[in-house]
């Protein structure tokens, strides 16, 4: 590709080229001169190389604009120096069609008339243009590039070079403008000029313009061969340029053409200056280029939409549910833009000040308040103003606050969606977002603080924005919460590009708020006179409706109604609905005589009229009970069924009729949901004093929903067969469409009616008594399980408050409150299986709740479920998992989003995941032990801190950012909120803020103590400290003096609080301190010697609440609303943080707590004291919050619960199962922490004698059986082993016959192996194999070895060889000797990409009815990015090892990520268990299914979450889990069938989560897992 022509042709009469260089100077000078005294700057021709235009917020589509000759990146492409002429910036942008094509341009030196020389070319510019794509962050990934007068050789080089291959393949389109491709004569004439001059020197790239050079033709040549694929354009020029003395084409049209088959060549009526210089958007030239474009993008984007669309929308229906987005926004924007009339609005987006606000102007305030009185159309104003945002390609998302639309009523609503708006436009955000769903980050839908901190402060407002971003909220005063939201706003930082418009009715309260938070606001008005235009604009589009011919007449009429309506939109809607019932100008002058200006007496005749019908009185009412009091809209069809139910009556063309009989205060809108036609009726129907039979009592009305609603639940329509044979596909029943509705919100009704009502617990019994399993799996098939906790939630504070009516006893009470506490434990415990499984809730649930559980007693006897026994579990346990640490003491704790870490006392930080307590990897602090650990605002940053050393993690990376040396000893550490500072408190009075970013020490805060009376200061040190980086807070205490309270962002003193009088000294001892997060509350807590819990208000210090507590440790809840203590004994109490009402108590084990936490969830927490850390979810602690409207009764009246109090003894004083092994059908042979072998018996999972024991108290960790001679090995932690011979009498009873071998190793026994004939044992140590002769009693061979880690198994019916696995390679040994033999090279794996050897490895066998298996499982450690490996040979026979070969049965790696721990075999079924705790087989004899494997039950998460795990299965296929003292076997398990297909992943690398998904143009994309239904394999 060539440069483009010069803009400028010398002078044709310059006949004699040959003449003095004087006079051709002359000519060149006067030529250069005459341009300069209009020859742009170096800022208007513009800068050189590749510059971002504009860069859309989710690009697809890249156009580089490059110049000519002696023209600019800027220059060439604007008419004037006027930056508004600069059309690829400040047009194209703003453009719809332009909406994902991000716009470069490109600049290069190429001034023919710079008086120094050049040594440039084609060449040289083509390789710098294609050097900067190739580096540009921008264009590196881009699916498609369209390229402007770019230097044909740009392509040749990138096709001819291997390295850039794959950016040629992304070059779509070129466009050629007036590009001279055969060279032009001008080009000759200049350089013959350029060589002849003195003061000018030649340039190369000028000669090789001139027509047929070398340069030119091998160009052309090359291009020809390589233009296979691309789109040419080539536009040539038809006006001839104007040169002083004559006229004529710069470039003509043979050489600005290229003759070729995949050319389109296309006429600009311009001269050559023009072709790419426009006056304005309308310009006929720059259209049909505009147009050339827009054929360019529609073929790009629609490529890249095919490829990657299901990707696209896979990830964002994850989101969706991920955010709980059910009802998007567009549906009310659509709403609103279908009744907008055309031309209005205009008054306001016209606006100078509205103007200068979306510019984004600096100085000028982000936020734009338009207050006006209601029904005056904000509304309709701001989703005007979202499409005009939009319409020019910038960034918008919107929310319509709606106070009787539960989803639309609170800011956690409007955050969620507009975390979800902003990820389906942006794929850095979309990634973001995702990778909050990949990590697990849980999101508490009604928690909008911690949302706003783990979403938008962490992760969005980081992300990089090029432009204004726009945000449009209507009706915030409709949001019921919304005091929350704008302290939020004013803590943005001020560089982040977020303009905010909000519409709300006038409102003193938002007034003083921003005032309180100095958030400056362009404050508008919507007026009577603003509006009155768009409301003629809408009567004139209206009254043609009416029986009025006169224009006068009809304009008299528009005029009086106008006046009347006093700005109201809604006023003159109505009118105009009762106008047009009308039949002569009679009859209208009537209706408006009679018809009332205030809408309240206009609602009233409304009410009135309707009453005049009677036969429709009933319906009328029923409908507008409904949706007044309906948590959501309901649809048309939706609102069928609930009439049907209230009244049995069918109205089957209900869309038509609802206005008609409601007196059109009610409408359908284009999603057919029935609604108000404005919140202001609400308002007015629900008035207590509105004397109508179509009032709407609140209370009454909710019981009636609340009826109707248990009633379908209650209904055959719900019921299940309990029989069921197939998967949920297959059960699934046809319901109606109100199912949905009564299954998610029936509680919302509950909790909003009376508590007096008898009827409605007897419903609710009947309920719960029969369809609630249908109900909770018809709940998790939509994929959130939030409904059912908040269903609970209301149920329990309606059963709480109902109290005060009713005795809380009676076996329907007892029902009720049963299934309150199952359902919180329900989803706490076994949620994730839910969602893999809904129909998981009938046959495998049930069985492995607890026996006292109502679930468990109700469907305990469900036909052919699942039966698990041995377990001791009578009550729920709140304690969800125990992480021991055998050698060193858990000092410190820390929780955020999905991981949480603990401190040890060996220097080690270990991280786990927060949902699965599965350790995720360890940090090295250094030599002392860690005591305080901190996670910044998102878990990527975490500080950690000791005696001695303070470091500071990127937990993403897994690497330390910085450390330093600490002086003195820490008391407190935090983050301030936007994780830019580290701050630490010192006993040196001292408080310290690091740069997190190098770890720079900013400034250190003297924090002594203060004397306020005698305004001095103490040098005494503190003994305690608290930082609150959410509220820039610290707190310091001093020994029996008063807490001193600073505000870290002014850094200054704020005040003391005393505990006791000011005047008494010394006050009692401070033990510990928390702040409440929230910053709506403004509380702190701290605990005193004496055994007092106080909280009082940091900043006027006065007391807010006090009980006794004896607490030693404090942790607030992320949302404010809990406070959990902890004492020396081990008792956690859970308080309500603003009345310190207790709200739980756990009395555990006698060791001192160290620390507590909560999650994100602001209900699990966690605990560390002595060698462990505890897990706790107790449902106790599932409040009722925010009920989204006021109770029908006041909480307050109703009678305080009792507090639960829970015993949880401690692991440590029960005899552990350490091993186990199945003998036969029905018996495991099991060892114990105390050295005993016990007898259990697989039919009852219960302990039946004792069979023998090491007698040295020591753990037995390991047990061998050989059923051919009836032979039992055990190994202990002391490293003795012994074998005895073990006999069945016909009783039954097990005896040990006798001993025959009792051996020690000298280090730690890792292995213990039987043969087959049971003559010899091979005892594997660290670094040791041993061969013992039983019958001898001595060892016959010892051999040495180096390996990290090593599994031993029988390979053969061979007595003689043996198999080992050792670091990723398994060989084969004399069984006698240990000397390596020969062995099939197909047994060899090796792990590549294993940075670590595996920390686990095992083999196992399994004989089929005609095969025997090996299977090899491979597991990398926890962190590592290498791939864990799962094969499957054939075992080996004597034949095989003579001709050294093995059948390669199978290669399960594609399923090995999926695999937590391998199980052993039943038949040819290899079991494992996976990743979510469910237990899984893959078939051995199938070789074609290596990417499919079978999900049979899950075992619950406190069961499998921490410690070693250990397995055994019976000949009858049951499966065996040891379990704390006992064991748990699941019988019947293997009949539960789940296909599940696992598509091609790459095995060089672990499954990428949505969060990292590419298109597939880039990248292959890999898929989920596909997920089938259940069937009874019976």
């Amino acid at each position: 590709m060539d440069p483009a022509q010069p803009e400028n042709k010398l002078l044709r009469n310059v006949s004699n080229v040959s003449a003095k260089g004087s006079f051709l100077e002359r000519r060149l000078s006067i030529l250069t001169t005459s341009r300069s005294t209009n020859e742009p700057s170096d800022q208007i021709r513009g800068p050189l190389g590749l510059n971002l235009l504009h860069e859309p917020s989710d690009p697809i589509v890249d156009f580089i604009f490059v110049h000519g000759l002696r023209g600019g990146s800027r220059k060439t492409w604007s008419a004037s120096d006027d930056p508004a002429h600069f059309w690829p910036r400040e047009w194209l942008p703003t453009d719809p069609r332009f909406k994902h094509v991000r716009i470069h341009s490109y600049g290069y030196n190429a001034d023919w008339a710079e008086k120094k020389g050049s040594v440039l070319n084609i060449h040289d510019f083509g390789r710098g243009l294609l050097g900067d794509i190739h580096t540009s962050p921008y264009i590196r990934n881009s699916p498609g590039v369209s390229l402007f007068n770019v230097i044909k050789k740009a392509c040749i080089l990138a096709k001819h070079d291997p390295n850039l291959n794959e950016l040629a393949s992304r070059f779509h389109s070129i466009y050629f403008l007036a590009t001279p491709h055969r060279g032009a004569d001008s080009a000759q004439l200049l350089n013959r000029i350029l060589k002849a001059s003195v003061a000018f020197n030649a340039k190369d790239y000028v000669n090789d313009l001139i027509p047929n050079s070398g340069a030119i033709q091998a160009i052309n040549d090359d291009f020809r061969h390589i233009v296979h694929g691309l789109q040419l354009w080539s536009f040539y020029e038809t006006v001839k340029t104007n040169m002083g003395v004559s006229q004529g084409l710069i470039v003509e049209k043979d050489s600005a053409t290229l003759g070729l088959p995949e050319e389109r060549v296309q006429l600009l009526n311009a001269d050559h200056r023009h072709v790419c210089k426009f006056k304005d958007a309308s310009d006929n030239n720059y259209l049909s280029l505009r147009n050339a474009f827009i054929l360019t993008i529609d073929q790009i984007e629609k490529k890249w939409l095919a490829l990657s669309r299901d990707g696209f929308n896979d990830t964002m229906r994850t989101l969706a549910s991920y955010l709980g987005q059910n009802d998007m926004p567009d549906n009310d924007l659509s709403n609103l833009l279908d009744r907008q009339m055309e031309g209005t609005c205009e008054w306001f987006t016209s606006d100078a000040e509205f103007k200068i606000w979306r510019a984004g102007v600096e100085k000028v305030p982000k936020l734009l308040w338009l207050s006006g009185k209601p029904a005056t159309g904000k509304s309709t104003l701001a989703a005007h103003v979202v499409r005009q945002i939009r319409d020019s390609n910038l960034g918008c998302s919107y929310f319509f606050f709606k106070h009787g639309d539960r989803s639309k009523s609170s800011v956690a609503s409007m955050l969620r969606s507009f975390a979800y708006q902003m990820a389906s436009m942006n794929p850095q955000i979309r990634a973001e977002i995702a990778s909050m769903h990949d990590n697990g980050t849980s999101i508490d839908a009604d928690d909008e603080r911690t949302l706003w901190r783990s979403a938008f402060i962490s992760r969005i407002f980081r992300t990089d924005f090029h432009r204004p971003y726009f945000w449009v909220i209507d009706a915030l005063d409709e949001c019921g919460d919304f005091s929350c939201f704008l302290p939020m706003l004013a803590k943005i930082d001020k560089s982040i590009p977020l303009q905010v418009f909000v519409t709300s009715r006038p409102s003193s309260v938002i007034q003083t708020l921003l005032l309180q938070e100095k958030l400056p606001a362009l404050a508008k008005e919507v007026t009577a006179e603003s509006s009155s235009g768009d409301i003629r604009s809408v009567l004139e589009a209206n009254t043609r409706f009416l029986p009025i011919d006169d224009p006068t007449a009809c304009q008299r009429l528009i005029a009086r109604i106008l006046d009347k309506s006093n700005g109201c939109f809604l006023w003159a809607s109505l009118v105009l609905k009762e106008l047009e019932t009308t039949h002569s100008e009679q009859q209208i002058q009537e209706v408006l005589d009679s018809v009332p200006s205030e809408m309240d007496n206009l609602y009233t005749r409304i009410l009135q009229n309707m009453a005049m019908v009677p036969r429709n009185q009933k319906l009328a009412q029923t409908i507008l009970r409904w949706t007044v009091c309906a948590v959501r809209p309901l649809t048309v069809e939706e609102l069928k069924k609930a009439i049907w139910l209230d009244l049995e009556e069918v109205v089957p063309r209900l869309e038509r009729t609802v206005e008609s009989v409601c007196g059109h205060l009610i409408h359908v809108d284009r999603q057919s949901r029935v609604q108000l036609v404005h919140e202001t009726v609400r308002a007015f129907l629900i008035k207590d004093d509105l004397a109508s039979e179509f009032a709407v009592n609140r209370i009454r009305e909710h019981s009636r929903v609340t009826d109707v609603c248990l009633q379908y639940l209650c209904s055959d329509e719900m019921r299940s067969s309990r029989f069921r044979r197939h998967g949920s596909a297959t059960r699934a029943a046809k319901r109606s469409a109100f199912a949905h509705y009564a299954c998610v919100h029936f509680s919302e009704h509950v909790i909003r009616s009376s508590s007096s009502n008898d009827n409605q617990v007897i419903a609710l019994d009947t309920f719960f008594r029969n369809n609630v399993l249908t109900w909770v799996e018809i709940v998790a098939q939509g994929g959130n399980l939030y409904f059912l906790t908040q269903t609970a939630k209301n149920l329990k504070a309606y059963m709480e408050r109902r109290a005060k009516y009713r005795s809380p006893l009676g076996h329907q009470i007892h029902v009720v409150n049963s299934w309150i506490n199952d359902l919180i434990h329900v989803v706490t415990t076994f949620g994730r299986s839910l969602l893999l499984s809904p129909s998981s809730i009938h046959f495998l649930i049930p069985p492995v709740c607890p026996r006292n559980s109502i679930i468990y007693q109700q469907y305990r006897e469900y036909p052919r479920c699942l039966e698990v026994v041995g377990r001791a579990e009578l009550d729920w346990d709140d304690r969800l998992s125990c992480i021991t640490f055998s050698e060193c003491k858990a000092l410190a704790v820390a929780c955020r989003d999905s991981r949480f870490v603990v401190g040890l006392s060996n220097g080690h930080v270990v991280l786990y995941h927060t949902s699965t307590c599965q350790e995720a990897g360890q940090l090295i602090h250094g030599n002392d032990a860690v005591r305080f650990l901190e996670f910044g605002s998102t878990n990527a940053l975490l500080a950690s801190a000791g005696r001695q050393n303070l470091v500071v993690w990127d937990i993403g990376a897994g690497t330390r950012l910085w450390a330093t040396t600490i002086t003195h000893r820490l008391l407190t550490l935090g983050f301030n909120e936007d994780d830019t500072i580290l701050m630490a408190t010192t006993i040196a009075n001292y408080t310290s803020f690091w740069a997190v970013g190098n770890g720079q020490e900013l400034e250190k805060l003297f924090v002594s103590d203060v004397d306020e009376d005698a305004s001095d200061t103490y040098q005494r040190p503190p003994t305690h400290a608290q930082i609150c980086g959410e509220l820039n807070l610290l707190a310091v205490g001093y020994r029996q003096r008063p807490i001193n309270m600073w505000d870290l962002e002014d850094r200054a003193f704020i005040g003391q609080f005393h505990r006791s009088a000011p005047d008494v000294y010394p006050g009692p001892l401070l033990v510990a301190m928390a702040f409440n997060p929230n910053p709506d509350m403004n509380l702190i807590a701290s605990s005193y010697a004496d055994g007092d819990l106080v909280t009082f208000d940091p900043w006027s210090q006065r007391q807010h609440a006090i009980t006794e507590a004896n607490a030693q440790v404090l942790a607030a809840s992320s949302d404010g609303a809990t406070l959990a203590t902890g004492d020396g004994s081990g008792t956690i109490q859970v308080y309500d943080f603003e009345t310190l009402r207790l709200l739980y108590r756990s009395t555990a084990y006698d060791v001192d707590i160290r620390a507590i936490v909560f999650a994100s969830s602001n209900i699990r927490f966690f605990d560390v004291r002595g060698y462990h850390c505890n897990v706790w979810e107790p449902s106790a602690i599932v409040r009722q919050t925010d009920p989204g409207d006021v109770y029908s009764e006041h909480c307050s009246e109703g009678v305080i619960p009792d507090v639960e109090v829970i015993e949880s003894k401690s692991w440590d004083d029960t005899q552990l199962t350490t091993a186990m092994v199945a003998i036969g059908v029905d018996t495991f042979f099991c060892g114990k922490e105390d050295g005993v072998i016990v007898v259990y018996d697989s039919k009852t999972g219960q302990h039946t004698q004792e069979l023998y024991s090491h007698g040295t108290n020591t753990a037995i960790l390991l047990l061998e059986w050989n059923s051919s001679q009836s032979l039992l090995a055990s190994s202990d932690r002391s490293s003795r082993f012994q074998v005895r011979k073990i006999l069945r009498t016909s009783s039954g009873t097990w005896v040990a016959e006798r001993l025959l071998l009792d051996q020690s190793a000298e280090q730690a026994i890792r292995q213990i192996l039987l043969r087959p004939d049971g003559r010899m044992l091979l005892v594997s140590t660290l670094n040791t194999d041993h061969v013992w002769d039983i019958e001898g009693r001595q060892r016959v061979n010892c051999t040495s070895s180096s390996r990290h880690s090593w599994r031993w198994v029988d390979c053969s019916s061979s007595t003689q060889k043996l198999l080992r696995i050792a670091d990723g390679d398994i060989k084969c040994f004399d069984w006698l000797t240990l000397d390596e033999c020969a062995f099939p090279d197909l047994f060899r794996v090796t792990l590549r990409d294993c940075d670590y050897p595996p920390i686990a490895s095992l083999l196992a066998t399994a004989s089929g009815s005609a095969t025997t298996a090996i299977c090899a499982y491979f597991r990398e450690p926890p962190g590592s990015q290498s791939q864990t490996r799962l094969r499957l040979w054939s075992s080996l026979s004597a034949r095989d090892l003579q001709h050294q070969s093995a059948e390669y049965l199978a290669n399960f790696d594609v399923i090995a990520q999926e695999v937590k721990a391998v199980i052993g075999f039943y038949k040819m079924l290899l079991l494992f268990l996976d990743q979510n705790g469910w237990v899984c087989s893959l078939n051995a004899d199938n070789k074609s299914k290596e990417k499919v494997y079978t999900r049979h039950f899950f075992v619950p998460y406190s069961w499998h979450c921490s410690g070693e795990l250990i397995f055994a299965v019976t000949s009858k296929g049951s499966v065996a889990l040891a379990r704390k003292d006992g064991i748990a076997v699941f019988h019947r398990g293997l009949d539960f069938e789940e296909c599940i297909l696992v598509k091609d992943k790459e095995i060089s690398r672990p499954p990428r989560p949505v969060s990292q998904w590419r298109s597939p143009v880039l990248e292959n994309h890999i898929d989920s897992p596909q997920r089938a239904h259940y069937w009874d394999r019976e």
